[in-house]
């Protein structure tokens, strides 16, 4: 099979990535263009494309740009390496999720049949919903202890308020159209996630939960409000262009 080829501007379109995320990544090496045209302008090849798949799979699972390309050019089996993260990722949600609705399923029908579901019943349901759930029994845990110290509602209320600011500033920037990756936004993404970091008690296991729990449940609702969809997509480009989330 012929080998394709792909301008800057095309491969941008096919992604759904900006012309300016390719060329940070060409300029710190993550992803440099195989050839060039006379005139120099980057030509992608399938290589390139799969590399960059390779790229925005690490990211979502978490890796820092600045992680990857060691991760990418010291694994020689890469591409496969982050199909089967992610994949592991989704088989784990997929097993949870199903063993939930085994579980509630069982409830149901003992509702149905107009009798009280047993205590054992009951136990398996709550513990099928804790594991499908974004966090961790330890996780929850450690929240509960943290919900316990001295001052900490007035940390929540300032999380609060430092992620409302940092939303509105981000809606301005997507109503003027600027690019997620204006150091201005991405400035922003640091602030964003300086805030995650200390919420998460600065656990990046904790981090990653909290935003598997805002994926799941949508922006508005795991936040209670303060995050839109629309702002958390600006975000999450924002996110993969250059910031470690």
């Amino acid at each position: 099979m012929d080998e394709r080829f792909w301008k800057i501007g095309d491969l941008a379109a096919a992604t759904g990535l900006t012309v300016r995320a390719l060329h940070h990544f060409d300029q710190i090496g993550l992803l440099a263009p195989a050839r060039r045209t006379p005139a120099g302008h980057r030509v992608y090849t399938d290589g390139d494309v799969r590399r960059l798949y390779q790229i925005l799979a690490l990211r979502q699972l978490g890796i820092p740009l600045a992680q990857i390309a060691e991760s990418l050019d010291g694994d020689p089996d890469g591409l496969g390496s982050a199909v089967r993260a992610q994949l592991a990722c989704v088989e784990r949600t997929i097993e949870a999720q199903r063993h939930l609705r085994i579980r509630l399923t069982a409830l149901l029908q003992a509702i149905q049949r107009a009798t009280e579901p047993s205590i054992d019943q009951l136990i398996q349901a709550m513990e099928a919903l804790v594991q499908a759930n974004d966090f961790t029994p330890e996780q929850l845990a450690q929240a509960k202890q943290r919900h316990l110290e001295p001052g900490f509602p007035d940390r929540f209320a300032e999380w609060q308020r430092q992620g409302t600011e940092i939303v509105a500033e981000l809606q301005t920037h997507i109503e003027g159209g600027t690019d997620p990756a204006d150091p201005a936004v991405q400035q922003l993404a640091q602030r964003w996630t300086a805030v995650m970091r200390d919420m998460a008690g600065g656990e990046p296991a904790m981090m990653s939960s909290i935003y598997a729990r805002i994926e799941r449940k949508g922006p508005e609702a795991a936040t209670r409000g303060v995050l839109t969809a629309q702002v958390w997509n600006y975000l999450r480009r924002a996110f993969a262009i250059g910031f470690g989330a």
